[in-house]
């Protein structure tokens, strides 16, 4: 048993015989609780024409199981008026709920009813297997945005699994059997590979109990590592161009960046704001407000377990061109390079991300979440703390050290969106 400091609060880290890792958040003062379960797998553990088993088991797991119908684990949530929602990334799949606090031992009793029991049989495989092929026609082949971004880290990542799409490749998703999924399951839904959250008015002893005996009677699994793809160094620019019948062109450009745990993350997030940061970041103001080169732009770090990208994104307005958002971009990104922020630029900076980082843990559900996330990205919830001790002490000198390291154009990649005509 460990204990972590969280605010004012201590999270309890347990974890069962079974290699369940439990983390309890008692807050008394929080009207509702919030039951997270993380699985320590994502679209980074998958395998070369098996993408996308992982977001495909976020819509299997809505399905029917030993003890449940297709369709009531819904029901039985929706009927004491909880919220319920699911989310697959990089490095992880989570499923969570919020709910009235008296109602946590249902919860828990249908949450393990489903990391333990569910059927997975040919007619729900290949129902949820043409909702997915569906979303990702929505999402990625009929979205600019989608296609941009596929093409984007593809090219930036050829090695390791960050290249391929957590929605997955079309073939891969229709080409899934049962036993695919059958094996998925068994091995990655085990429970030595899982974490559960509970944030709320609950006492810690019950609540130990309580998932002990919903959860504790589960068989851990031999659990392999993720693929062993280390990315080689990107040595120069890597450019590409993408027609899309869209009016207006759009600017996507990434940089090789390094893991959330990195020490450098902190600043490249400072960095991120300097530049994109509301109306007063140095690109808003050139870019939106100021040159009226671009509509939106938006960008920054990417915090997973493994190096990624620090990407910015420019939708150009009417007219504008490709060359003057690159212009733009690399006189803003030269200047931070040869001097650094202004000391109340940078306090500006450093407050507004660590504003949006106390947001994020104003709530029982928000608490959860970041739990979650940092237990499984980092291994550590004590990061949560440190976290802000290290946002804020990041000086000027450390913004312009990360934007001359990694904002270089050795590493650069770039994707360019021109307009085209709509395939007849």
């Amino acid at each position: 048993m460990r204990r972590i400091p969280l605010g004012r609060h201590t999270v309890r880290l347990e974890t069962l015989d079974n290699g369940l890792e439990v983390l309890i958040l008692a807050d008394p003062d929080s009207p509702v609780t919030a039951f997270h379960t993380w699985f320590k797998v994502g679209s980074r553990h998958e395998r070369p024409g098996k993408t996308g088993l992982a977001h495909l088991f976020e819509h299997l797991m809505f399905g029917e199981t030993e003890h449940l119908a297709h369709g009531e684990f819904d029901r039985r949530i929706e009927a004491v008026g909880a919220s319920m929602n699911a989310a697959t990334w990089l490095d992880w799949t989570y499923y969570h709920e919020t709910f009235l606090p008296e109602h946590l031992p249902m919860i828990a009793e249908l949450e393990a009813e489903r990391m333990a029991r569910l059927r997975l049989e040919e007619e729900p495989v290949a129902r949820e297997k043409e909702v997915v092929a569906n979303e990702r026609r929505f999402r990625v082949e009929n979205s600019v945005e989608g296609a941009a971004s596929e093409r984007l880290w593809k090219e930036a990542f050829r090695v390791h699994p960050y290249g391929h799409p957590t929605i997955g490749w079309m073939g891969d998703i229709l080409g899934f059997t049962v036993e695919d999924c059958r094996a998925f399951y068994r091995t990655y839904y085990a429970p030595n590979n899982a974490a559960l959250v509970v944030v709320g008015p609950v006492d810690e002893e019950r609540t130990l109990a309580l998932l002990r005996r919903t959860h504790g009677w589960m068989k851990p699994q031999p659990i392999p590592p993720p693929p062993d793809a280390v990315e080689p160094p990107q040595e120069g620019e890597r450019a590409q161009r993408l027609p899309w019948p869209t009016p207006t062109r759009k600017t996507c450009l990434a940089w090789r960046s390094p893991e959330l745990a990195h020490p450098d993350h902190p600043a490249l997030v400072v960095l991120a704001q300097v530049l994109l940061g509301g109306r007063s970041g140095r690109l808003q103001r050139r870019l939106v407000h100021d040159g009226e080169i671009a509509t939106d732009l938006q960008g920054g770090p990417g915090s997973f377990h493994d190096p990624s990208l620090f990407e910015i994104w420019a939708d150009l307005r009417e007219g504008r061109t490709h060359e003057e958002a690159l212009a733009a971009i690399e006189a803003e990104l030269g200047r931070l390079a040869e001097a650094p922020p202004e000391p109340a630029e940078l306090e500006t900076a450093r407050h507004q991300v660590l504003l949006g980082f106390r947001s994020a843990l104003e709530t029982a559900a928000g608490r959860a979440d970041r739990l979650g996330f940092f237990h499984v990205t980092v291994g550590d919830v004590g990061a949560i703390e440190r976290r802000q001790r290290e946002l804020l002490a990041v000086g000027a000198e450390d913004v312009r050290a990360v934007a001359r390291r990694y904002l270089v154009p050795a590493t650069r990649n770039v994707l360019l969106v021109d307009p085209a005509e709509a395939p007849s």
